[in-house]
């Protein structure tokens, strides 16, 4: 699994996907204390996840064991919207 912030989202009106109302997410990848490496995927959205929130993602065939996702070309989920990171007893980061 990978830490990502929700940087915008991506808009296609024409999709092979087949997913009825799917939403996906530009993210960028970023380190435990949410400060960004400068990559950038695109995520379909399965938890309502808005612009700046710190996201959970899971990526490759994992991706399609979802009943939403099976049998789907999905490569990058966004599975969890993060609260907060503990790393050695302190809070690196912490929704506001």
């Amino acid at each position: 699994m990978t830490l990502a912030r929700v940087s915008g989202t991506v808009v296609g009106t024409v999709r092979a996907d087949g997913l009825k109302d799917a939403r996906y997410l530009l993210v960028e990848d970023c380190d435990q204390a949410g400060k960004g490496r400068g990559e950038f995927l695109v995520a379909l959205d399965l938890v309502g996840a808005a612009r700046d929130q710190l996201v959970l993602l899971t990526q490759g065939s994992s991706c399609r064991w979802t009943d939403g996702t099976a049998d789907r070309p999905m490569d990058t989920l966004v599975v969890a919207i993060v609260d907060a990171i503990d790393q050695g007893g302190r809070y690196v980061w912490k929704q506001v």
